[in-house]
């Protein structure tokens, strides 16, 4: 299906689930946390394929010597992803703070918070709409699984603003290359050790990572730095 296309959908997913994260209406509360968790579970969905995703179009745009820094900015995003949520949420919190409906409604005035919260979740998504749709395939999954090399190399010339001329003798080894799948013995005999082992690396920050978020509110709260206590 390629990059580019997926890579749309993901993000049309994610909009329309934080989106629908905020609009979980329901006179029952048990219905408002059920609605909510299945949109975050289908936004986490969304996230976790644009997030490798970025990576990968990155590393494949960049040359040897830049993809490493590429991809560390890529990566690099998500700390500041943060900083900025967590400045949107102690700001919304202060200004609902000082209203005079906090002080005669306080839990109406913190449901409006993680409603507003949530759904300004989708803004940053929306941003990025028109460059992305904009975005030609990258020119290693058009060049090697599309196996047209011709196409491959307009789109490289467009984006790199210089001519590229495909020769014959790498068009016909391409078309040539030997083929194997994802879920296949060859795959794993070629890059089933990396896979493995980044697997295993990004499992055990992922526990630290989640394990610190999960535990954030108790952080707030013994430090007494949330604008609603």
């Amino acid at each position: 299906m390629g990059r580019k296309r997926i890579y749309g959908v993901m993000l049309k997913l994610m909009v329309v689930c934080s989106l629908a994260s905020g609009l979980s209406f329901h006179y029952k509360p048990k219905c408002v946390v059920a609605t909510l968790c299945f949109f975050r579970f289908w936004l986490g969905f969304g996230v976790g394929g644009d997030y490798p995703l970025s990576a990968t179009i990155m590393s494949e745009y960049a040359n040897k010597r830049t993809r490493g820094g590429f991809i560390a900015a890529v990566f690099t995003m998500q700390g500041l992803g943060n900083l900025a949520a967590g400045a949107v949420v102690l700001a919304l919190s202060a200004r609902f703070k000082n209203t005079a409906a906090y002080e005669t409604d306080p839990v109406g005035q913190a449901d409006y918070v993680w409603r507003i919260v949530l759904m300004l979740g989708a803004v940053p998504a929306l941003l990025t709409y028109y460059w992305r749709m904009k975005m030609p395939e990258t020119a290693r999954y058009t060049a090697l699984i599309a196996k047209n090399l011709k196409l491959a190399a307009s789109d490289m010339a467009a984006v790199l603003d210089i001519d590229i001329v495909p020769e014959k003798e790498e068009a016909d080894a391409i078309v040539r290359q030997e083929e194997y799948y994802l879920f296949s013995m060859d795959f794993l005999r070629r890059h089933g050790r990396q896979l493995l082992s980044t697997t295993v690396c990004w499992f055990v920050l992922d526990v630290v990572f989640y394990s610190l978020n999960h535990f954030m509110k108790d952080i707030f709260s013994a430090s007494k730095m949330s604008p609603l206590e």
